[in-house]
């Protein structure tokens, strides 16, 4: 097994990344829109991928965005794809999806994605994501 975490660092077109096999814990902070977003998400997929084969029972997934290209969303689209499916076989996966107040446009793109997969989707309004 690889390593059990995996951790990108925030630039000013791509998003941190955390994630944590052992605790089930994803997050991303900041905004996505990498130049080259197949490979900026490669890394993610590959760790998902590992964690897939053994989920916890809980997953949470704390997305706390302030801007997603269309590439980046398709990618989000993506992984919560894959949760999707661990969510199917009965172990809960919670999105906590952070906005900013006034930002309706995140809190739609959140609400898009509560409405095409099964997940726990909690929407949290904050004053500052970061």
């Amino acid at each position: 097994m690889s390593s059990k975490r995996l951790h990108i660092d925030r630039t000013e077109t791509s998003p941190q990344i955390d994630m944590d096999l052992d605790n089930g814990l994803l997050e991303f902070i900041g905004r996505s829109l990498p130049h080259n977003s197949e490979q900026f998400y490669s890394r993610v997929y590959r760790w998902l991928e590992e964690y897939l084969e053994e989920p916890r029972d809980r997953t949470t997934v704390n997305m706390r965005l302030d801007y997603l290209d269309t590439s980046s969303s398709k990618h989000l689209y993506n992984i919560f794809h894959k949760l999707d499916a661990v969510n199917e076989r009965g172990q809960q996966v919670k999105v906590n999806w952070h906005y900013e107040t006034g930002d309706e446009e995140m809190a739609e793109t959140g609400k898009d994605y509560q409405s095409l997969f099964k997940l726990d989707f909690n929407f949290v309004e904050v004053e500052e994501l970061f």
